[in-house]
């Protein structure tokens, strides 16, 4: 019963003895390395991340929620839907309520206030509507005109024109 137990013990103590620091292999422990019972120092190996909540239920590839593409678009509400500028996008655009309703929950937009500037600037620069709401998916709307041959002095000029007709049509709306 000794033989069987003197290997178990050895290789106990060699798994054991593997585990110490990587840094102090061939010092002795009185020798001026830090002792592993102290639990900290850089050469621990301890993850940066240690003692930070663990994300759960997110899948790696999923943007965090700090990144620029990650966003929940809030939903409608009915003022919105009832409102002055939901009622401009309807005459501008030719589309049933529903039609914008669903063309919103699809754009790459954030909130209401961004869709309905995109939409607005692209009918009122007779660009596609579509490409527009697609751009806005990972780029701001400047930088989305931009790309699709819209100076810059240009965009800035439509967005501006855009969100004007937008509270000027809320206001009519509420008045």
């Amino acid at each position: 019963m000794k033989r069987a137990i003197l290997p178990l013990f050895l290789m106990i103590s060699l798994a054991a003895f593997g585990q110490g620091k990587s840094g102090s292999a061939g010092r002795p422990a009185g020798a001026g390395a830090p002792s592993q019972s102290m639990g900290h120092g850089p050469e621990m190996g301890r993850p940066a991340d240690a003692g930070k909540p663990a994300v759960t239920g997110q899948p790696e590839s999923t943007p965090s929620a700090n990144s620029s593409q990650a966003h929940e678009q809030r939903a409608l509400t009915s003022a919105q839907i009832n409102g002055g500028s939901f009622k401009m996008l309807q005459e501008k655009t030719g589309m049933s309520s529903e039609q914008l309703q669903q063309l919103y929950a699809s754009s790459g937009a954030k909130n209401y206030g961004q869709f309905v500037s995109a939409v607005m600037v692209s009918k009122n620069l007779n660009l596609d509507t579509n490409a527009v709401l697609e751009g806005m998916k990972t780029k701001s709307l400047g930088k989305t005109l931009k790309d699709m041959g819209v100076s810059d002095q240009a965009a800035s000029a439509e967005i501006k024109k855009a969100n004007k007709e937008i509270k000027a049509a809320d206001k009519k709306k509420s008045s």
